[in-house]
C-alpha cells in the first residue's frame, strides 16, 4: 500500500498523531484547532526559511509562531536523507513528519550511520522512540561496528541507553 506524501505536516500536540496536507492554510488551521503544542512542519522548506510553526497561547487564544529552526536542501535528496538531517536537529514533531511522509526508520548517512545513532549520539530520547516504533533496529551497526547503544554509552546518554537496552540491545562484551 502507498501512501500519499504531503508537503505539510500536523503532529498533535501530545506526539501521538501526525496528518498530512497539501495546503499550509489548511495545515495552520488544523494544528490552531489542535491546541497548543501542535505543530506545522514544512517537509519542503528551503533553505534557511522556517520549517516549524508551533502553536502558543497569546492573550489566551491559539496562535502559529515561527519555530528557529529552517530547512535544508529539504527534498533534494531524498526523504531518508531529510529524516537523517531531521534527526540531527533533534525535533521529534519534524522526524515524525518525515516517517509519515515514508522515510525509512532504519535510514543511514553514508558513513552507515543510522538515524537511531544519529538520536543516540545527541542523547535524543523522545526521538529515539519515535524511530524505535517506526521500526529502526536497535542493533545496527555503522560501519565502524558502533551500535547505537555504544554511540549513546559512549556519550554518556543514559536515558537513551537505557530505552536501548529495555528494547533489547546490548552492550558489546569487555
Amino acid at each position: 500500500m502507498t501512501t500519499k506524501a504531503y508537503r505539510y505536516y500536523v503532529r498533535s500536540p501530545d506526539g501521538r498523531a501526525i496528518f498530512g496536507f497539501d495546503s499550509e492554510a489548511v495545515a495552520g488551521a488544523v494544528a490552531i484547532e489542535s491546541g497548543a503544542g501542535a505543530a506545522v512542519v514544512d517537509t519542503l522548506a528551503q533553505a534557511y526559511a522556517p520549517m516549524v510553526q508551533e502553536v502558543r497561547i497569546v492573550d489566551g487564544e491559539p496562535q502559529l509562531a515561527i519555530a528557529p529552526i529552517g530547512g535544508w536542501d529539504t527534498g533534494k535528496f531524498g526523504v531518508d536523507r531529510d529524516l537523517i538531517e531531521a534527526v540531527k536537529r533533534g525535533r521529534a514533531d519534524i522526524v515524525h513528519a518525515f516517517l509519515a511522509k515514508g522515510a525509512d526508520a532504519k535510514a543511514c548517512d553514508p558513513k552507515g550511520g543510522s538515524a537511531l545513532h544519529w538520536a543516540a549520539a545527541r542523547g535524543e530520547e523522545t526521538v529515539a522512540q519515535l524511530l524505535l516504533a517506526h521500526g529502526a533496529d536497535v542493533t545496527a551497526t555503522d560501519r565502524s561496528g558502533r551500535s547505537a547503544l555504544l554511540v549513546a554509552e559512549g556519550r554518556g546518554k543514559s536515558a537513551v541507553a537505557a530505552l536501548l537496552r529495555s528494547r533489547g540491545a546490548r552492550s558489546a562484551a569487555r
